[in-house]
């Protein structure tokens, strides 16, 4: 199972080795967001550029347009537009508070944060809980990338430690 509810990031970023680490914050904590078309548009934009780096980094070839082609082999960008889209619909704040970036020299980690209340990973998956349809625990649950997060009860931030033996 690549879902992991008591892995933690110190643990996947040694497992990435040396790395440098980019923030990339969607808005300002002290403020509701709606789902306003300027918010979203500087949504996609983030998730791109997340995209853009990895590339940079790995010489690599994700790109986002293959979650709308269903191209379930581009973890990247199945990752972040599901859990991108929980943040949508489930977040107190309907939008992703920041998102988190490390490049290592054996694979990345990528965290989606959201600000308000969390939720219960542990919960939603072992319930299949129907409130929080998609498909993002069914991506969790079946890509070859680990899964985890920042706490499994009452989850802020979700994490994907990609490692570069999956290219």
């Amino acid at each position: 199972m690549t879902l992991h509810f008591n892995k933690n990031l110190t643990e996947a970023l040694q497992n990435i080795g040396e790395h440098e680490y980019k923030e990339l914050f969607l808005h300002d904590q002290e403020r509701i967001i709606s789902n306003s078309c300027e918010i979203i548009d500087k949504y996609g934009k983030l998730k791109w550029q997340v995209v853009d780096l990895i590339n940079q980094k790995f010489n690599s070839q994700f790109d986002l347009y293959n979650w709308l082609n269903h191209n379930p082999n581009d973890e990247v960008a199945y990752f972040l537009n599901e859990a991108g889209s929980n943040c949508l619909s489930y977040s107190d704040h309907k939008i992703p508070h920041r998102f988190h970036l490390w490049l290592g020299e054996k694979g990345f980690i990528i965290g989606i944060e959201q600000l308000g209340k969390g939720f219960n990973a542990l919960h939603i998956n072992e319930n299949r809980i129907k409130d929080n349809e998609g498909a993002a625990f069914d991506f969790f649950r079946n890509c070859q990338s680990e899964i985890f997060f920042d706490d499994s009860e009452e989850a802020r931030i979700v994490y994907m430690e990609f490692t570069t033996s999956n290219l």
